[in-house]
């Protein structure tokens, strides 16, 4: 391929001189070759528009306005994935000022906003979004989050589905890298000291697995250890650890439901954190370990009563909260402790974590 730095000013000149179709030429040939000049495409649509040569002028403008929006959110998007929320912002308000329905750019607002701590402004690019796509899970539940009015229950299935398959792939890293994430070997530790001897051949279920993290250090006492996770994606990375006997997709309380008086062992590693109401997960815990066995979980804590969803799209439960509901569903606390789960934007994150046992 010829130089098309060189050609572009060849090109430049014809076109200075009034040789406009031979320019033309040159440019088409510059973009034939390299279809994102974004130089050579606006000198092109300048002249198609101007009638100085013959071609579809609103195609020409529009290529334009592909290549620079193009550009522009990859500029974009690198920025916010190193929390340069500010320079993200810029650059996706300078896509929609090119072309308003450039979703990705709306949907970067929202997540740039809410990275820059901005929930104000998140929660008009959320429904923005959201009123585009009324179909759309996560935008839904970011407005319920942010918004003043009703919070479900619990996160849909939908939702967390599509949440941890748009990002399996760099969960590990961000959780365990750039925010710290501790809750497994927190959990895992808490399971020491309730059982402190030399425990094995154990059922365990990892309730909502995710890519395994838990079953690193609860391999050892299993028997055979499941995953339930409702992702496919964070599924398909559990397997590759070759570490579960049994990777299930689906609902997590329907499957514990089914499987009555299975477990020796349940671990759920940050999993009702996008439940709010606990009590029929707890209730299909109770039915699935057996009599004598154990479950041990964390949730983000807070001091409020009950539970709420807050800004983050995530539930955070008080203590108390989490005691009364494992009495209810028939289960006795061994211990509780709270302990900093992970980092989120420099703060850490409380969280509360239990030993249950089935009595």
């Amino acid at each position: 391929m010829d130089d098309n730095s060189e050609r572009f000013d060849r090109a430049t000149v014809l076109a200075g001189a009034g040789n406009v179709t031979a320019a033309a030429a040159l440019y088409r040939d510059i973009l034939a070759s390299q279809p994102k000049h974004l130089a050579a495409a606006k000198a092109l649509a300048d002249i198609v528009e101007a009638g100085q040569v013959s071609g579809d002028a609103a195609a020409a403008r529009k290529a334009v306005i592909d290549i620079e929006t193009e550009s522009t959110y990859s500029v974009g998007k690198t920025a916010q994935i190193h929390g340069r929320f500010d320079v993200a912002i810029r650059c996706y308000t300078k896509i929609l000022d090119m072309d308003p329905d450039y979703d990705d750019a709306i949907w970067g607002l929202a997540e740039a906003h809410y990275g820059n701590r901005d929930l104000k402004e998140a929660l008009k690019w959320y429904r923005a979004y959201s009123e585009k796509y009324p179909d759309d899970h996560e935008s839904r539940h970011m407005v319920a989050a942010l918004g003043d009015g009703p919070k479900p229950l619990r996160a849909s299935d939908d939702y967390v589905r599509e949440t941890f398959d748009h990002f399996a792939e760099d969960f590990d890293k961000q959780l365990l890298e750039d925010l710290e994430y501790r809750a497994p070997k927190l959990l895992h530790a808490l399971f020491r000291q309730v059982s402190p001897g030399s425990v094995t051949n154990l059922e365990v279920l990892d309730a909502g697995c995710g890519t395994g993290l838990s079953g690193i250090d609860f391999k050892a006492y299993a028997a055979s250890l499941v995953g339930v996770d409702l992702s496919p994606e964070m599924l398909k990375l559990a397997k590759a650890r070759n570490l579960y006997d049994d990777l299930h997709e689906g609902e997590l309380a329907s499957y514990m439901r089914a499987n009555p008086g299975r477990f020796d062992l349940i671990v759920a590693a940050d999993v009702f954190c996008y439940i709010g109401d606990l009590a029929e997960s707890l209730e299909a815990a109770f039915e699935t370990v057996k009599t004598g066995g154990l479950m041990v979980f964390s949730v983000e804590a807070q001091s409020k009563r009950g539970y709420s969803l807050t800004g983050s799209g995530r539930y955070a439960h008080k203590p108390a909260y989490v005691r009364k509901a494992a009495q209810n569903a028939g289960f006795k606390e061994i211990i509780g402790r709270t302990d900093t789960l992970r980092m989120e934007y420099g703060e850490p994150v409380k969280g509360y974590l239990t030993a249950l046992t089935k009595i």
